[in-house]
């Protein structure tokens, strides 16, 4: 017969054993400015899109796919779960979409990432709305097969779809391309703790640049998020950026470096449920540099006959009586000036940290 005490102490390790688990379960936390420890994400998965060659009538991105790789490259070493897809099609690209979107992505405590590097487009529709676009290997121009492009690009509206059949808490949507952000609202930054920005549902979106302008190949836009994702944009220096930060670097420093002529886009999907959180990513730690220790020691010269003395370039005083002088530690050239012969000895010497090293140099 089981004795009460030890059924107590198994439903206490069960209890304690699940408790731990899922915390455990949680891959990703963050420490509050109180120091308060708060869970983030299970787990953090990228799905990343590079398009270079194009085969209906768009000009090749030679370096779409590098900036592509690059990125991913980058939120691995952010703890991501990366996927690449290059060059796809439209059944490719909506295959990937699709399986992304209802893999990882119906797992609540997750977040996900789509960046995309490759054409983007904005079309007038007949209705008087611009509609933004991005541009999948096999989607024609618009200037040659209207119909044809329509059919095969994907648009926003599709991404908006996307975005709200994901069940995890947060995504991020990054176009390194030029399109009608009409989903989306702009954002401005606002100063609120760690724990509500994780909280509460978000839907984000970044975009390189405006309806009107292009994005060049070598692309601003990606070096400068790959210097924002390393710190850059971590102007408090908390160890986090959250995605309205990263928009706001993003536009603020791409608009500079293009003088004016790429305003990446920025905001949040227009719904009350998916727009109060914040996207947020943990930087990869660093080990702390100390600067390694200034050390000095002493040289207590003297010579005979009198000489003056000159240490590194300087000239001292002529000895004796003898001359105490503290230095930092390493080598150092020290010389010897007669005052009748007018001439010169030099020695090479090295002083040690606290050192108290004594020379009398006798001269000819």
């Amino acid at each position: 017969m089981i004795k009460k005490h030890s059924i107590f102490f198994i439903a206490t390790f069960i209890i304690f054993s699940l408790l731990f688990s899922q915390e455990r379960s949680f891959k990703v936390v963050a420490k509050t400015s109180e120091g308060e420890i708060i869970n983030l994400y299970k787990e953090c998965y990228a799905l990343v899109i590079g398009i270079s060659d194009y085969v209906s009538g768009w000009p090749d991105l030679p370096n779409a796919i590098g900036d592509a790789d690059k990125t991913g490259d980058l939120f691995s070493s952010l703890g991501f779960k990366v996927t690449k897809v290059t060059n796809p099609t439209r059944a490719e690209l909506i295959q990937a979409l699709d399986s992304f979107v209802f893999g990882p992505g119906q797992e609540e405590d997750n977040c996900l990432v789509i960046f995309f590097a490759g054409h983007g487009h904005t079309e007038r529709m007949a209705y008087g709305n611009d509609m933004g676009y991005i541009v999948p290997k096999d989607a024609p121009s618009p200037n040659q097969d209207k119909a044809g492009f329509m059919q095969k690009a994907i648009d926003m509206r599709t991404i908006e779809a996307y975005a709200r059949r994901i069940q995890a808490k947060h995504a991020l949507f990054i176009f390194d391309s030029c399109f009608s952000g009409a989903i989306f609202d702009m954002v401005r930054a606002i100063k609120e703790n760690i724990r509500y920005k994780t909280a509460r549902p978000v839907r984000q979106f970044i975009t390189a640049g405006a309806a009107d302008e292009s994005v060049p190949d070598r692309s601003i836009f990606k070096s400068q998020l790959i210097e924002a994702l390393q710190g850059e944009a971590d102007r408090n220096e908390d160890g986090y950026i959250t995605g309205t930060e990263l928009g706001e670097f993003l536009q603020e420093k791409v608009v500079n470096y293009s003088y004016g002529s790429q305003h990446p886009q920025y905001g949040k999907i227009r719904d009350p449920n998916l727009d109060k959180g914040d996207f947020v990513f943990k930087l990869e730690s660093k080990p702390i540099k100390t600067k390694p220790e200034i050390g000095y020691g002493y040289l207590i010269i003297s010579s005979h006959p009198p000489a003056a003395v000159e240490i590194d370039g300087k000239l001292y005083r002529e000895v004796p009586p003898s001359l105490e002088v503290k230095l930092l530690e390493g080598k150092h050239t020290i010389g010897f000036v007669t005052s009748k012969s007018k001439r010169k000895k030099t020695i090479e010497i090295e002083l040690s940290k606290d050192e108290r090293k004594r020379i009398h140099e006798r001269l000819k």
